[in-house]
Order: structure tokens, then C-alpha cells, then sequence
């Protein structure tokens, strides 16, 4: 999230189209074609919106942040959904204006009313907006709105896309001039914090901002939108993206879930480190190696946290036991840097990010050429790639074609021969030369 930038939050009671209309804005308005879309999840069962979810846009020329906030539910009687109206009302607090979303189809309902008069006493401006106005015979419909004292309402369509343009139109009517730095801002150090549910991903976001950002509950399943939040650390700016618990496939049991763990998927293909969260107290599942070994296939740089460390056990031998059993267990990620951790008392917590930057600055290193192959002849000098059917390979070139993963293309004959053992062999020497700590490496073969 952008400091500078002037912030729209939408709101409204539960099942009005918020989600839908965050995705319209945020994806008819994005900053350039260099920013990923990004998406809320959207379901037909209220309150799906927990956490405040942002995305920085620009509307012609006028830049801004948009929210997407939970349903404003006036009577919760669960925990849970009181701490979704204190992220509700946080995000009132910081706004600059408010789109307060209501449902034509159903009309004026009495939480509308109460709503209105808890936006009306923020003293924040404020624009209508009635959504799902499919035909003329609902956008008639809209008289009755006016009771809620506001201005006249903006009708849209989410579904149709109907409306969307004139709402922004009045969005930067009413928003303050602001100067556009998104183009010579830097791009910051994107980090996606994945793992199972309940390991203690939304807690350990929180300890890192050091504010109460994230919902957190003993639940399983209560982060459910990736919901990216931006800041600087050591004058470096860093974006977290907090993500929904990814469950085994085959204990997803409704169309929500499904939603939540795509979006999930997708934040770890848009991210630049994947900090993978594991829990000390428990085993190393199956699905923790299938995360594993689905960050090290997109080619993203990762580190291991370890949360809960403060209710281990200890003595003079505990850390490298789990240090060999990490190894042991979640070979896919054997190159990964491990944090011990706890998100309850911060004990290590800041230092996810020193590693991370450490990991990112390996991530994006580039190796000269002669460099390479100074190492490439002594690697087949020493150990020539074996012979198959009485031909051996000969490795005569390399060069690195990219970063991010570093990624490598080696010229000879035969190459098409080279097997997954002298691969190995060879990516091995290039991390014992040239660290890439933390991130995986792709060498790929080009016959002469």
C-alpha cells in the first residue's frame, strides 16, 4: 500500500458486490501493463472479505489505492466477524473517500440504514453506489435509496460491467491531486507467505508490521483473499502477501476453498520469494512438500520459516536435529536458508527479512561469462559427463541467459544425452562457487 496516495475504501453490508467491484476497478484501472491484476476471491456465501485487501491503481491521470473491506456486519456474535468490522473500521479511518456499496435487487435492507449513519458520522465523503442494476426495470428501482440520506446513487453492473467508467469519473472527481510516482518508484521485493492452514502465516505478517494487520483465529481457513500489503525496511521497499492455508486437493470440499487456494497458487507464480511457513510442531506433511516442490518448479527464490519455535523443547542438540530433519524432509527446498521463529513473542521474526534480501540479491546475480567457464572446464575436466551407448557428451560453452532464477545454457555435443545426475553434479559446483543461496537454478543444453 502506497502512503502517497490518496485511499477509496468500499463497504457496505455482506453479499452486495464489494469483491466484484475491487475486481472490476482493479483490473479496468490498473497502473501499467506491468502490474499484475489483482483479484478478491468472490463466492456467493457472505463474508468471504475478511482482511483489508489493497491494489494501487490510476484512473486517466489520477492515481490511487482501492480497498476491498469485509461485510459491515452491525451485531457479530462471532469473534471472527468482530474482528472483520475492526479491519472495517480501520480502513474507514485511513480512507479518503468511501464507496458505499448497496444491492438494487434487494433494496434498502435495515443494516443499509445503520451503515449509513455510521459512514455519515465518519465525516469522510461519500459516494452511493447501488450494484447489480442489470436492466432498466431495476435501475428504476432506485428511488428508494434516498432514504438513506446520501447522494443520488451510481448505478453499475459488476457482472455486465455497466457503470464502471462513470463511477471512476466521480471517484477522481472527489479525490484530492496527488503526484504520480508510480513510474519511478522501484519495484519492491515481492514476497508471498505460504504454507499450510493454521501454521501461523496472518500472526507472523502481523509481528513483521508490528500492528494487528491480519485477522488472526484458531480456525483453520481465516485468511482467505491474498492480500498484499506494501512497506519499507532499510530504505528497501517490500511488498508481503499474505495467503489462504493450501490444503490437500483432496480435502477441498467446496467451490470457496477451490477460490481461496487458486489465488494462493497465483501469488507464489507473482511473486519474487516464496517464504514457505512450517509449523515446529508438528510433522512435515505431504502437502508441505507438495508447496515445496511447486515454489522450486515456478522458479522461485524461497526461505523456510520455522513458527513456534518457543514451544519447543530445548537443549544443546535441538536446532541441528531439526535442521537435519528439515533436510531430510523437504529435500525439494535443500538449498532453502531456515529461520527459527516464533510469531507469538517475535522472537527472530525481522530477521525473515534480512534473509529474504540476502536470498533476492542471490536470486538476481548475474555471473561473467569467462567466470563460468573457467569453472566449466575444471567440472569436466575433473568429471567428464558419463558415456551413453559408448558416446560421451562434450560440454564446450556456457553462459547465463537469465536472473531470476538464474538460469544457464550450455553449448556442446551430445547434449542431448546429459542425464539428471550431471545436472545435478553441476548445479551443485555453481551454488559451492557462486552461493545462489535460496534460489533454485535451471541450466538448460543447446547442441553445436
Amino acid at each position: 500500500m502506497s502512503e502517497q496516495l490518496p485511499i477509496v475504501a468500499i463497504v457496505g453490508r455482506p453479499n452486495v458486490g464489494k469483491s466484484s467491484l475491487f475486481n472490476r476497478i482493479t483490473a479496468d484501472a490498473r497502473l501499467s501493463a506491468e502490474h499484475p491484476k489483482k483479484f478478491a476471491v468472490v463466492n456467493d456465501t457472505p463474508g468471504v472479505t475478511r482482511d483489508r485487501n489493497y491494489a494501487n491503481v490510476k484512473w486517466i491521470d489520477t492515481p490511487f489505492t482501492i480497498v476491498d473491506t469485509g461485510g459491515m456486519d452491525v451485531d457479530p456474535d462471532d469473534p471472527l466477524i468482530d474482528n472483520v468490522q475492526l479491519q472495517v473500521d480501520e480502513a474507514l479511518s485511513e480512507a479518503t473517500l468511501i464507496l458505499f456499496v448497496v444491492d438494487v435487487r434487494s433494496g434498502v435492507m435495515p443494516h443499509d440504514l445503520i451503515v449509513a449513519d455510521k459512514l455519515r458520522s465518519s465525516g469522510k465523503p461519500l459516494i452511493l453506489v447501488a450494484n447489480k442494476a442489470d436492466s432498466v426495470n431495476l435501475e428504476m428501482d432506485t428511488a428508494e435509496f434516498y432514504s438513506l440520506g446520501l447522494s443520488e446513487p451510481v448505478l453499475i453492473s459488476c457482472v455486465q460491467n455497466i457503470g464502471i467508467s462513470h463511477l471512476l469519473d466521480q471517484v477522481i472527481e472527489r479525490l484530492p491531486e496527488v503526484k504520480d510516482t508510480s513510474e519511478d518508484a522501484s519495484s519492491p521485493i515481492k514476497i508471498s507467505i505460504v504454507g499450510r492452514p493454521n501454521v501461523g502465516k496472518s500472526s507472523l505478517l502481523n509481528s513483521l508490521l508490528g500492528e494487528e494487520r491480519m485477522i488472526v483465529d484458531n480456525r483453520p481457513g481465516t485468511t482467505r483473499d491474498a492480500v498484499n500489503i506494501r512497506f519499507e525496511y532499510q530504505n528497501i521497499p517490500f511488498e508481503l502477501v499474505d495467503t489462504a492455508g493450501m490444503r490437500r486437493k483432496s480435502s477441498i470440499k467446496d467451490e470457496l476453498e477451490t477460490a481461496t487456494v487458486r489465488s494462493a497458487i497465483q501469488s507464489i507464480r507473482q511473486s519474487d520469494i516464496a517464504a514457505l511457513i512450517l509449523d515446529v510442531t508438528q510433522e512435515v506433511a505431504q502437502q508441505d512438500k507438495t508447496i515445496a516442490s511447486f515454489i522450486a518448479r515456478n522458479g522461485k527464490a524461497s526461505v523456510l520459516v520455522l513458527n513456534k519455535w518457543d514451544l519447543v523443547d530445548k537443549d544443546n542438540e535441538t536446532h541441528a536435529e531439526y535442521m537435519e530433519q528439515i533436510t531430510a524432509q523437504v529435500p525439494q527446498l535443500d538449498y532453502v536458508p531456515r529461520i527459527f521463529v516464533s510469531a507469538l513473542t517475535g522472537q527472530r521474526v525481522s530477521k525473515i527479512l534480512d534473509v529474504s534480501l540476502e536470498v533476492y540479491r542471490e536470486y538476481c546475480t548475474r555471473i561473467p561469462t569467462p567466470e563460468l567457464n573457467e569453472l566449466l572446464l575444471e567440472l569436466r575436466t575433473t568429471h567428464p559427463p558419463p558415456r551413453v551407448r559408448g558416446t560421451r557428451p562434450a560440454l564446450k560453452y556456457i553462459t547465463q541467459v537469465e536472473t531470476r532464477p538464474p538460469t544457464f545454457l550450455i553449448f556442446g555435443r551430445n547434449t542431448h544425452r546429459i542425464r539428471p545426475p550431471y545436472t545435478a553434479y553441476l548445479v551443485n559446483n555453481l551454488r559451492s562457487e557462486f552461493g545462489f543461496h535460496g534460489t533454485p537454478i535451471r541450466i538448460f543444453y543447446r547442441r553445436n
